[in-house]
């Protein structure tokens, strides 16, 4: 997975881009966890926890991370159909906004847990 990380010292804010395929990581990681070192922290143990054929899921405000079999997926919560998985109900009742380029991304749990780390240590230069 290919990733750059940026500091505006301008604005004084940090910034991940990851290539196009993986916008729904992107914008799930800047949206959940926003640039708080710390708040990753929950997220890499519980997956760091995970079992090879272990199943687990975080359901976000807007995305939600999905492990199965050691793979990820990130998905806008429109996505989510309630016959497949069970869905707090505050997110069945949100006003969620829908951008087709944004839905969904995959990647191995494996490459998340590098990408989450390198970017734990670049929030706490």
């Amino acid at each position: 997975m290919e990733y750059e990380f940026l500091y505006d010292r301008d604005s004084r804010r940090y910034r991940l881009s990851l290539a196009s395929e993986q916008a729904a990581l992107q914008h799930f990681l800047m949206d959940e966890f926003e640039h708080n070192k710390a708040s990753y922290q929950q997220l890499i143990t519980a997956l760091r926890a995970l079992t090879a054929y272990q199943e687990w899921q975080f359901f976000g405000r807007e995305y939600s991370l999905l492990v199965q079999r050691q793979e990820v997926r990130i998905c806008h919560n429109t996505l989510l159909s309630s016959e497949q998985f069970q869905l707090p109900e505050l997110l069945e009742d949100a006003d969620l906004q829908l951008d087709e380029h944004l839905l969904e991304s995959e990647c191995g749990l494996a490459d998340l847990l590098l990408l989450l780390q390198a970017w734990q240590d670049f929030l706490s230069n």
